[in-house]
């Protein structure tokens, strides 16, 4: 369990971690000496039955709310505090701001320096704060009075950490890896150390990483989590990973760590639903700049909103980022104004990875429902969704994402794409479309190419070769070497089969000695004489020797069997055949080679052998 402080400036963050872990919270020289927190800090708060818990002290000064957001991230528990001597201040409401745009699902309320004060201010600052919390999404229990310097109400703050800590949900370990990095410094013998709350996923020594977005990788060399070494580290826990093969100047807050075979990408899009702040100085419209906070990342964005936000409402919005980030569906971030800096709002990840083009909100794309969010991310993928994009976009681990997909209605895997029926439908009307273009177009031709048609349908590869065997099956279409044809189409000429008898006719009584292509065209007057030989072809009646000559089947047979015959007793020469067949060698040897192509002779110098003679 991570837990995290929130609160004004000199409320007693640090003093009460302190009082509960035994550790001193200002690490910094200029901590100590300015008597305030300014960046992040972290001990371990050890529970009942071994249990270890992280704390974050995050800085209340309202400089450092952008350090506060990242140290809020990710924290399971809240201890919003409040001074007994001032109550409810400024960075006490953007801190709590802060923690309901993130999603922090419960909180503690606790009212330090309890014994500052007599109790009947104390009652009015309790019940200022019940008043105030009351609103919250955040599930606040009663504010709890503490004095980190007598001891009041700790005894009790200790009792509701260990009940929380036994009702928390164990996190997912067969998830994607990732962790948002706080902290990164050097150890001899170790190398680059970076820190921070593993988000999902689990790390083994020896793994393969990298970081998000600058993208240099390494190997992990030693794992720590609350001052333990492990094998392998846990979801949800203060994490340290010591790195080879990164140098300490790569790493910074702001990256993610990851693990290097995982489907995560930087992206420099974020489509995403936003609650602004009901005293938001004003409403966010087109074009309007902001800080974006994700994670421990603080990045410069443009907002483009379906419509524009007004202070107190909710709204969907692209934003397009002046830096790249990393994100997954259900991700949750934090808005702050670009000047002056203050929080504004915050909302949640819709699309981490939202197409390029027209800006399109299909609906159920802000649903909490996973089987609507998924149809509406599909709806904006024709092109399928991969199996391993699937976990970043929805948010969920490997297996329950493919769950969702496999129990989606009208949904089919082809190949590693999830793609709706739909897709495939309009795949396959659009390649009868194509078919019936090309056979009205050239309706001599035997088909359409299977390559053309693959490639006219402007789709994966997989969709499209899946759309064709799906009219196949369906018996919509013929396949076969290598063309398509609709169903029931028979290719013709002008003339119909009394033209093509009429040049196959031709072509016999030539016997041998065939007219060429140019010779026939100006004998029969057709300008359409490839297509008439292409379909006696299919007919087994001509047969294409020479680019440009076509021999009847007859002639064929009886060159054949005289070549057999010359052939019997051993090689044959050419000058032999020309002889017996009585034809010139611009006849023969084109005859010859077609023999040698059909198998039925091979060469031998000059000469002819029959092939398993």
């Amino acid at each position: 369990m991570i837990i995290g402080t929130a609160g004004h400036i000199d409320h007693g963050k640090s003093a009460l971690v302190a009082a509960l872990t035994g550790q001193a919270m200002d690490r910094l020289a200029e901590e100590r000496r300015r008597g305030i927190t300014i960046d992040l800090n972290f001990a371990p708060l050890q529970l009942a039955g071994g249990r270890t818990a992280g704390v974050v002290d995050v800085p209340g000064h309202e400089d450092f709310v952008r350090t506060m957001v990242a140290g809020a991230s990710g924290i399971d528990l809240a201890l919003l505090v409040i001074a007994a001597d001032e109550g409810i201040m400024p960075q006490t409401l953007e801190h709590l701001a802060v923690l309901e745009h993130l999603g922090v699902e419960e909180g503690i309320p606790v009212v330090t320096k309890a014994d500052l004060v007599d109790s009947d201010w104390l009652e009015l600052v309790l019940a200022e704060v019940a008043e105030r919390i009351a609103r919250s999404p955040v599930r606040f229990g009663p504010p709890l009075a503490v004095s980190a310097k007598s001891g009041i109400g700790l005894d009790e703050l200790r009792a509701r950490l260990e009940a929380h800590a036994a009702a928390l949900r164990p996190g997912r370990t067969a998830d994607l890896f990732r962790m948002p990095v706080d902290r990164a410094f050097s150890v001899a013998g170790v190398g680059t150390v970076v820190t921070g709350t593993a988000w999902s996923g689990r790390l083994g020594i020896g793994d393969a990483v990298r970081l998000l977005p600058s993208g240099p990788s390494g190997r992990v060399r030693s794992i720590e989590s609350y001052g333990a070494s492990l094998e392998q580290s846990a979801p949800g826990a203060r994490t340290a990973v010591g790195i080879a093969g990164i140098q300490r100047d790569q790493a910074r807050r702001g990256e993610w760590l990851v693990s290097a075979d995982s489907p995560w990408v930087p992206v420099r899009a974020l489509d995403v639903e936003l609650t602004l702040e009901l005293d938001a100085p004003r409403a966010l419209t087109p074009r309007a700049r902001v800080r974006v906070h994700l994670g421990t990342a603080e990045v410069m964005a443009r907002v483009q909103p379906r419509g524009a936000i007004e202070p107190g409402g909710r709204g969907l919005a692209r934003l397009t980022l002046e830096s790249p980030v990393v994100a997954r569906g259900g991700d949750r971030l934090v808005i702050r104004s670009y000047s002056p800096m203050t929080t504004i709002g915050g909302g949640r990840v819709l699309d981490p990875s939202p197409p390029r083009r027209r800006i399109a909100w299909p609906e159920g794309l802000a649903s909490e429902d996973a089987t609507a969010r998924f149809a509406a991310l599909l709806e904006r993928r024709p092109g399928g969704i991969a199996g391993a994009e699937l976990p970043v976009l929805l948010g969920r681990p490997p297996s329950e994402a493919a769950s969702i997909a496999r129990a989606a209605p009208d949904v089919r895997l082809v190949g590693d794409l999830w793609v709706r029926e739909s897709t495939l439908a309009e795949l396959g009307a659009r390649a009868v479309s194509l078919l019936k273009a090309h056979h009205r177009a050239r309706p001599s031709d035997r088909g359409l190419s299977l390559e053309t048609l693959r490639r006219g349908l402007r789709a994966p590869d997989t969709l499209a070769e899946r759309a064709v065997t799906d009219l196949a099956s369906a018996g919509r279409i013929r396949v076969g070497d290598g063309v398509a044809i609709l169903s029931g189409f028979v290719p013709r000429v002008e003339g119909g089969d009394a033209e093509i008898e009429r040049v196959v006719g031709i072509l016999e009584a030539a016997d041998l000695t065939p007219p060429s292509l140019a010779e026939l065209e100006q004998q029969t007057g057709r300008r359409d004489l490839v297509a008439i030989l292409r379909l006696a072809a299919q007919a087994g009646k001509v047969e294409a020797v020479e680019r440009d000559r076509y021999y009847a089947r007859p002639a064929l047979d009886r060159f054949t069997a005289a070549l057999k015959a010359a052939a019997h007793e051993g090689p044959v020469a050419p000058s032999a055949l020309r002889e017996r067949l009585g034809i010139s060698r611009k006849y023969l040897i084109p005859l010859l080679e077609w023999a040698d192509a059909k198998g039925i002779t091979e060469r031998v110098g000059d000469a002819r052998r029959l092939r398993n003679a």
